[in-house]
């Protein structure tokens, strides 16, 4: 395999893996393994999306890196399977052209979100806000009744 399949068999491992395990070492005697509790990893926030466009524009945005990456992914494979030594040439030239636009983009990501393909991530809802389709009477309705709810706290 090449040292390119190799970096993306990598990366691609590394996004589909939900969570880490820790391995315990064979060499430690049995004993020492059952008493020892295995170490959990944790969960560090990297960012918050505080609007519902930050959110909406975040979960854009990793769509377009799952794209780009399963693009460097289907051309590599193609690069792979090709004989011909001009059509490799050409596709080598596209592979390396779209890992370098990846590449860019997930340091984009770095920046804006502490996000990488490198890493799995969990995106916890800490808060949500319900809306619903009415009149324009019953929203006045609402509004005063919630105005009022606001003055008696």
């Amino acid at each position: 395999m090449t040292k390119m399949t190799l970096g993306l068999l990598a990366l691609g491992g590394s996004l589909l893996t939900a969570g880490l395990l820790s391995a315990q070492s064979p060499a430690a005697p049995a004993a020492a393994n059952a008493a020892a509790a295995p170490k959990q990893p944790k969960l560090v926030k990297v960012c918050t999306l505080s609007t519902v466009q930050a959110n909406q524009e975040f979960q854009a945005n990793v769509k377009v890196m799952q794209n780009e990456r399963q693009q460097v992914i289907d051309a590599n494979v193609a690069y792979e399977k090709e004989t011909d030594a001009a059509k490799k040439k050409e596709m080598k030239a596209k592979v390396d052209a779209l890992l370098a636009k990846l590449n860019e983009d997930n340091q984009r990501m770095i920046k804006a979100y502490g996000f990488s393909l490198e890493r799995a991530y969990s995106l916890e809802i800490e808060k949500a806000s319900v809306y619903m389709l009415v009149s324009e009477e019953e929203a006045a309705k609402i509004g005063q009744a919630q105005a009022e709810a606001a003055r008696k706290k």
